[in-house]
């Protein structure tokens, strides 16, 4: 399976990642007046003995927005904007962001999972709406499998829940290796980018990766077969579902969301035009749909 995280094909060609820019702050203006995400709400919780930071914004029904794979809160962009009646929370996942990045394989796959539903627990939440990017969508599909009572609607975006079988790629493997090789991240780089020379893809590396902790993403990224679940869950779930991703998506990813549109009726799917894996975020379109989509299953009560 391709999976090709958002951060990584943005962070190297050659500008800062697009989910930052501007166009993705226009699509947050259909969220109603913007504030400051340094000024939202910020704290953390003790999740399982792993310290979970989160943000939020607003007040009413919960929204989780769990980010992508190698990414933290921050790919929402630099600022939530209060949608009126919606309460915003955005946690940095295990291995991420500030979040703690535990060396321990044991500490990642379904527990990364787990923490979504430790921070409801936390915050005194007993349903919430929830929006996952790449990664984020493997979560969350692991949440609605396990957890259904607690999910008001589910948002998969870029990608969808990870089925029995289905996880692994070479990306990830790639990059592991790299990081165990302990040599840099230049090969990674040339994987992912194969137009990039040795020599580039070693300067970019150094300005991506130096001070962070790869090892915590990479073990993330190999624990993914944790976030896997039965498709006979999902359907028992019957939890209101919008696919969305742009229509230069990965053709295995298009083809795993078509699939699972038919399995799952009650779900629909949103196509963003000329957008990929990286820039559908950064659409008006990919905003004005989530809006819609939380605006209409709103709880009644």
């Amino acid at each position: 399976m391709e999976y090709f995280c958002p951060a990584t094909r943005s962070r190297f060609a050659g500008y800062i990642p697009v989910v930052n820019h501007q166009p993705f702050l226009l699509t947050l203006l259909a969220w109603s007046a913007i504030s400051a995400l340094a000024h939202a709400d910020e704290a953390t919780f003790d999740s399982n003995g792993v310290k979970i930071r989160y943000v939020t914004e607003g007040e009413g029904e919960a929204v989780v927005l769990i980010h992508g794979w190698m990414s933290d809160a921050s790919m929402w962009g630099p600022k939530l904007s209060p949608l009126a009646g919606f309460k915003l929370v955005a946690l940095d996942c295990r291995g991420h962001g500030k979040s703690d990045k535990p060396h321990d394989p044991g500490k990642y796959g379904a527990e990364m999972a787990a923490d979504v539903v430790r921070l409801l627990d936390h915050l005194k939440i007993k349903k919430a709406h929830l929006v996952g990017y790449s990664m984020g969508a493997f979560i969350a599909g692991k949440v609605a499998a396990t957890q259904p009572k607690r999910v008001v609607s589910l948002v998969y975006g870029g990608q969808a829940p990870l089925l029995t079988g289905e996880a692994g790629a070479k990306e990830i493997d790639v990059f592991a290796q790299a990081v165990e090789d302990g040599t840099g991240l230049a090969p990674y780089l040339m994987y992912v980018r194969p137009e990039l020379t040795q020599k580039t893809a070693e300067a970019y590396a150094k300005i991506a990766y130096d001070g962070k902790d790869v090892k915590a993403w990479a073990l993330a990224g190999k624990s993914f077969h944790g976030l896997e679940v039965n498709l006979s869950y999902l359907k028992k779930a019957k939890v209101p579902t919008l696919f969305i991703h742009g229509d230069k998506e990965e053709e295995s990813t298009k083809s795993r969301v078509a699939k699972l549109v038919k399995e799952l009726p009650w779900s629909t799917l949103k196509i963003v035009e000329n957008a990929d894996h990286t820039t559908t975020l950064a659409k008006p379109a990919f905003g004005i749909a989530l809006v819609q989509f939380l605006l209409a299953n709103k709880s009644k009560s």
